[in-house]
């Protein structure tokens, strides 16, 4: 994990891809985990320790929900950029003319809520917009020491699935096992689905209620059936 040396609060870490998007290593940009107060990201955030991070090796960049506004010049820094995942909740993106030529030199890829910033960036600059990742469900059994977590995912190109991620006890302490399995949906799974007919349909009894109750798909199926029924 880094930080931004003008805002200690502003960590960046890097994790493996998964499902989650076509380019190499993601690089998370947010507050501390567990702190309700959110983070507003800068120019100045861009200096991050230790300043051996080169920004330039990242193409894919997620906005993590505990940030609350995005200046400019903060998204200039990342020249490589080609998939910009916004999971916060935006008022807007800034976007200076020098991020307007990085975004359609790189042919960026937007992802976030419908309606949100990061789609009415997309429409404007004519870019291709795809709706971000929404997890489903985790669930924890402590009886067992596992869990699993759904979670819905779009990329550009290929049919919209559900990866779920298994934990468990490894063979020997300190190691954690468990597997991963990708389920493909045609296009169209939403149509005339609300949040409790797709959790009856797609998920397991475990998940059931959280899936139901997923304000995040809920708000998804909706607004997916309206622009289906157009």
């Amino acid at each position: 994990m880094y930080c931004s040396n003008h805002n200690e609060n502003v960590l960046y870490e890097t994790w493996h891809p998964g499902p989650y998007t076509l380019y190499g290593s993601v690089l998370t940009v947010g507050g501390p985990v567990g702190n309700k107060r959110r983070v507003s990201l800068c120019a100045e955030d861009l200096d991050i320790w230790p300043d051996s991070v080169d920004l330039a090796d990242y193409k894919t960049l997620v906005i993590e929900k505990s940030v609350c506004r995005v200046g400019p010049g903060f998204l200039e820094g990342f020249p490589s950029l080609k998939d910009l995942i916004v999971e916060a909740d935006l008022k807007s993106i800034p976007c200076t003319p020098e991020l307007e030529a990085l975004l359609k030199k790189n042919d960026v890829i937007l992802r976030g809520s419908f309606n949100s910033p990061a789609e009415k960036l997309a429409n404007r600059l004519g870019l291709r917009f795809i709706h971000k990742n929404i997890v489903l469900s985790s669930y924890y059994n402590r009886d067992y020491d596992q869990g699993t977590k759904l979670t819905l995912c779009f990329q550009y190109q290929e049919p919209p699935f559900i990866w779920r991620e298994d934990t468990c006890p490894g063979i020997s302490a300190g190691n954690t096992g468990g597997g991963t399995v990708r389920t493909d949906y045609p296009e169209d799974f939403y149509v005339g689905y609300d949040a409790e007919k797709f959790a009856e349909d797609y998920v397991g009894a475990h998940h059931y209620e959280k899936v139901r109750n997923n304000q995040e798909l809920a708000a998804f199926l909706a607004e997916a059936n309206k622009r289906h029924n157009k």
